[in-house]
């Protein structure tokens, strides 16, 4: 026989409707005191998580405010791809630690009215390729790229969370976990005679609405430009200043109600709550208690700290002065790792997961000195050293603290294995020079110019062959200073 049964409403315990938050002003009474100094620690405890949690969902509101302002250097609208027409240089400036290699695409996406369909084109012999798909939060949600899908056609609907509609036959879904993103793509010309080339296959990406995407043939679309006055565009302007001020949980708030938080967060955001931080809420600086705004700007304080504190030890292997992964500290997708996340959103916004590159920061020389450009420098890789690579593989140099590329009379930013004219000795070792002026003419293909100033090199390996490179069992020969 079945039986119905129900919960006896006197023994079960019902689950609180909310979480309270005791407001507290400061007066002259001994239990105020107590009171206020509870206040100001649970705000602060709270706040702390808030920060590092949702540092990158800042990051990357700030990075997207510039990109859509028509009077960047880099603009684009929503949902439309700017295909950038030259290899970076030392005037890129939407992200850190550019690739000197690659042309770069990039569109910041909103699905909450409905899917984008990412259309890739025949990119026939090309070297390399991948489209990035990226959450509100930095985490890789999916690459969409010579590795995962080979080189032919295809269209692929980025799907938010909650749409339940029919895709177009042939559209491949790629769900992604927040209602907002960014889309980074990566096109690989072989050397400076192949970038028209190049130039030809990137421009074939394209990001349609699925509403304007008749007959599975994508159609020409550019969103309308967002307005001066929009909040996704007010935003203070410069990393540190943001990341210090009571406005950078304002700016939180918007991006969780507007890309909402990831499944299994239900429960951080009820902790979140106590201090006016979630999707849907408003953080109105004005109206904070005192005991709570003491709390969070002192959050703000040690939360920045730890950001960058992360950033600097986000991968803690070191050997021979490079940096070099854990298997316990993923890079590109970071589950529930979020100071993982943040270092890295610090480090190197938009990093990609191992399987499509492994990056390696150099830091100190051989000596443990850290690098300065007013010496000079030799990294040598002895015979059958080099990274083993499905694609290739670079080293970049990087001047601190900025972590952008310089500007020098050569144009010269990176050594890649992609240079036909990167030549072996006798020995089959291979020499990367960093020095200001230039070397003898046959190892010109081998120098980095460097400027005077403390700098960093980051080695990339492109769909990385060697198993080794992913947990850290590999590293690059030491850079000796002269």
């Amino acid at each position: 026989m079945q039986h119905n049964r129900s919960a006896d409403p006197g023994i079960t315990t019902p689950p609180a409707p909310f979480i309270r938050a005791d407001r507290v002003e400061r007066d002259n009474s001994p239990l105020n005191e107590v009171l206020y100094e509870s206040r100001v620690l649970d705000a602060y405890t709270i706040g702390v998580q808030a920060y590092v949690y949702g540092w990158p969902a800042v990051e990357n509101w700030r990075i997207r405010a510039r990109f859509l302002d028509p009077a960047a250097p880099q603009h684009a609208s929503l949902n439309t791809f700017l295909h950038e027409p030259e290899l970076a240089d030392h005037r890129y400036e939407l992200f850190v630690t550019p690739n000197a290699d690659l042309l770069y695409s990039e569109a910041f996406f909103d699905l909450r009215a409905e899917p984008l369909i990412l259309h890739v084109p025949d990119t026939g012999t090309m070297g390399y390729w991948a489209a990035q798909i990226l959450d509100a939060f930095t985490d890789t949600a999916a690459n969409v790229s010579s590795r995962s899908v080979g080189s032919g056609p295809g269209d692929y609907a980025l799907v938010g969370p909650g749409w339940n509609g029919a895709l177009p036959g042939g559209v491949t879904e790629v769900p992604v976990p927040t209602h907002t993103g960014f889309v980074l793509l990566r096109t690989l010309p072989r050397n400076a005679t192949e970038i028209d080339a190049a130039r030809k296959v990137q421009e074939g990406f394209t990001l349609t609405p699925l509403s304007r995407f008749p007959d599975g043939a994508p159609g020409p679309y550019e969103a309308p430009a967002v307005p001066a006055d929009d909040p996704r565009r007010a935003v203070i302007a410069e990393q540190d200043a943001l990341s210090t001020s009571l406005s950078f949980f304002t700016v939180l708030n918007a991006a969780l109600t507007e890309g909402g938080c990831r499944p299994g967060e239900d429960g951080l955001m009820q902790l979140f709550a106590r201090i006016g931080i979630g999707p849907g809420r408003v953080f109105d600086t004005a109206s904070l208690d005192s005991a709570t705004r003491e709390g969070l700007t002192r959050a703000l304080a040690d939360g920045w700290k730890l950001v960058q504190a992360r950033s600097a030890t986000a991968r803690t292997r070191i050997r021979d002065g490079w940096v070099l992964p854990e298997p316990e500290a993923q890079t590109g997708s970071y589950g529930f790792d979020y100071l993982q996340r943040a270092g890295v959103a610090h480090r190197g916004v938009y990093a990609n997961t191992e399987a499509e590159y492994v990056a390696l920061p150099a830091l100190l020389d051989s000596e443990g000195r850290p690098l300065d450009g007013s010496h000079r420098y030799t990294v040598r890789f002895e015979a059958g050293g080099l990274p083993q690579v499905d694609s290739y593989w670079s080293v970049t140099y990087y001047a601190l603290p900025g972590r952008n590329l310089i500007g020098h009379p050569s144009g010269r930013t990176t050594v890649n294995s992609l240079d036909t004219e990167l030549t072996t000795g006798p020995d089959g070792s291979l020499e990367i020079h960093i020095q200001a002026d230039a070397p003898d003419e046959g190892r010109r293909s081998h120098w980095l110019p460097c400027a005077p100033g403390p700098f960093q090199l980051i080695l990339r390996a492109y769909r990385p062959a060697d198993p080794r490179l992913h947990n850290g069992q590999w590293a690059p020969p030491s850079i000796v200073r002269h």
